[in-house]
């Protein structure tokens, strides 16, 4: 079986699913921190909520900047578009392409801050299709840098995931920021409130 999707299926599904018909908020397990939004028309809900489970999962060990369990949350031929460029030999490139690059992104990252990371995640919404999901919503980080600095920003994320022996493993990661065009300049203070 081929194991991989491509970004033009992930984006059919994504917008077959977001079209179809209304969304209902579920009710939220006692052992997740945030709201969980399955739309009427998911295949299998507790699929969605087992995928909503592995985005806790990814969003408690982020916050305790453990690289090879961030690892462990996708597939080794993962492919992203992360907030940061991907740094290659030839220069910085728009995607992170394969396992390698994306661990020493994690590396990087963590590198960057002290150990108070806290991630508060908002609107998740889980459209779900047999071994195939796809997951949208707000990401709230905060944190120290090692330089002092404080952050406190949202992004915006979209996950493609598919179930492999079992497991729901991200196969395409999009984090980004809306910019101002005018200026140039990258909008990390507006907030969904």
């Amino acid at each position: 079986m081929n194991r991989n999707i491509t970004a033009a299926a992930a984006a059919g599904l994504f917008m077959a699913t977001a079209l179809a018909g209304p969304v209902q908020a579920q009710t939220v397990p006692e052992d997740l921190p945030f709201e969980v939004i399955i739309p009427d028309y998911a295949e299998d809900p507790e699929a969605a909520l087992a995928v909503a489970a592995r985005r806790n999962a990814w969003r408690e060990t982020f916050e305790r900047q453990d690289v090879e369990g961030m690892m462990s949350f996708y597939v080794p031929e993962i492919y992203s578009y992360d907030l940061m460029a991907a740094p290659e030999a030839d220069g910085l490139k728009l995607a992170f392409d394969g396992e390698d690059i994306w661990r020493r992104n994690w590396v990087a990252f963590f590198d960057m801050f002290e150990d108070d990371l806290e991630v508060t995640i908002e609107n998740l919404t889980v459209y779900q299709s047999g071994d195939i999901a796809t997951v949208r919503g707000l990401t709230r980080l905060q944190g120290t840098m090692t330089s002092g600095q404080y952050v406190d920003m949202w992004s915006r994320e979209t996950n493609v995931l598919r179930r492999i022996d079992g497991a729901w493993l991200v196969v395409h990661d999009h984090v980004s920021v809306p910019m101002d065009f005018a200026t140039g300049q990258a909008l990390t203070t507006l907030s969904p409130d």
